[in-house]
């Protein structure tokens, strides 16, 4: 049980910080550079974060999963003071590039931590639970954000956002203090991944392409939504923290319930589906919302409600399909983040190039209309 005590605060600590910078990155990031630059850098970050999961296996093949944890969890926290006390535009973007990558990296370790821990029985419900806490912290940090930025000053933020971490590693370390039963990695012998295996698993790879989708909206609307909402639209930060804060609710409130339906009666393909279905009606209202808070608040947590629901779904039929030793599986399946980011700042960086800001909503329900035809190929696990 403290073992399960000390993820779940990792990763509450860590998302906390996840939450509060996740939405101003991007306008943080235009006080330095053009636009165009911006979606570099995620790019950048998000092409060192695919480098860090394709040799994670091995990583872990030659040091314990908690010593990966806590490095990779001081990288970040060192990254996250880079950003918050660099004085020019190539250390903030090398800090920036360095904090992408290496938080998503993080993520994977608690995984591994999560999984091993887990009793294959209880996988959906310990998966729900800890997706609750996890959301919590993610919610949490757009509040930060409306209480703690000030007009534009965003360091502020980035300061309290290192605090934040050392929380984490603290847990880190208390976790790797604890006895682990032994565990044999099925680890690909090179750095290439098992992608024809996972591509003859119809089952993984449909789910895998349907979080791809999932991560997708998420960058895309994370990159370009706080610019368009905050630059376009005029909202000011403190307006912004309170409707993001609101929208990130579902994710805390709905995943273990959804999850427990999803166990017991629907199963995952039908609220995976219905999700899809909900964010991407929701997007289609996004160009025509102008600059109405209450509109916003409204479209954009309902949208949420869609995406949470296709989130625990997607985690909860994946991990019933793999075991603790299927990291390689794994890291395909945590590699769509950084993909997605990738894809997502081309696709949007591209839109933005030929079409207006609002045509670029058109552009992700498309895409997350793709998500909802490959939930549909899955074969239910009730």
């Amino acid at each position: 049980m403290f073992k399960y005590v000390l993820v779940f605060l990792t990763a509450i600590f860590l998302s906390l910080n996840y939450g509060a910078l996740l939405y101003v990155n991007s306008s943080y990031l235009e006080g330095f550079f053009s636009k165009s630059v911006v979606s570099l850098l995620y790019l950048g970050g998000a092409a060192w974060n695919i480098v860090l999961f394709v040799t994670a296996p091995k990583i872990l093949r030659m040091f314990r999963k908690e010593w990966a944890l806590i490095f990779s969890l001081v990288i970040t926290t060192l990254a996250t003071l880079g950003l918050a006390l660099g004085g020019n535009g190539v250390w903030i973007a090398a800090s920036f590039v360095i904090y992408s990558s290496y938080l998503s990296i993080a993520y994977y370790y608690l995984d591994i931590a999560l999984e091993e821990i887990s009793l294959n029985h209880h996988t959906g419900s310990i998966r729900g639970l800890y997706y609750s806490f996890l959301n919590a912290g993610l919610a949490s940090g757009p509040l930060l954000v409306s209480i703690i930025i000030k007009g534009d000053a965003l360091r502020p933020i980035y300061l309290i956002g290192t605090f934040i971490l050392c929380g984490a590693i603290v847990c880190a370390l208390f976790l790797h203090s604890q006895p682990w039963r032994p565990i044999h990695h099925k680890h690909q012998q090179s750095l290439s991944l098992p992608l024809r295996a996972w591509w003859r698993s119809r089952n993984v790879r449909a789910v895998t392409l349907a979080r791809l989708v999932l991560e997708m909206f998420f960058s895309l609307m994370t990159i370009f939504v706080p610019i368009y909402l905050h630059e376009t639209l005029g909202f000011t930060w403190s307006e912004l923290g309170i409707i993001f804060t609101i929208m990130l609710l579902p994710f805390v409130l709905l995943e273990w319930p959804a999850g427990e339906v999803a166990d017991r009666w629907w199963g995952e393909k039908e609220i995976m589906t219905f999700g899809f279905f909900l964010t991407g009606s929701m997007l289609l209202l996004m160009p025509f919302l102008g600059r109405s808070f209450s509109a916003w608040l409204v479209v954009l947590l309902v949208s949420r409600v869609g995406a949470s629901l296709v989130e625990v779904t997607t985690e909860r039929y994946f991990f019933k399909k793999i075991s603790a030793e299927d990291t390689s599986l794994l890291s395909i399946f945590r590699l769509t983040r950084p993909v997605s980011i990738m894809l997502g700042a081309l696709i949007g960086a591209l839109t933005l190039n030929f079409f207006s800001f609002e045509k670029l909503f058109f552009v992700i329900a498309v895409v997350i209309f793709f998500g909802m035809k490959e939930s549909l190929h899955l074969k239910d696990t009730l």
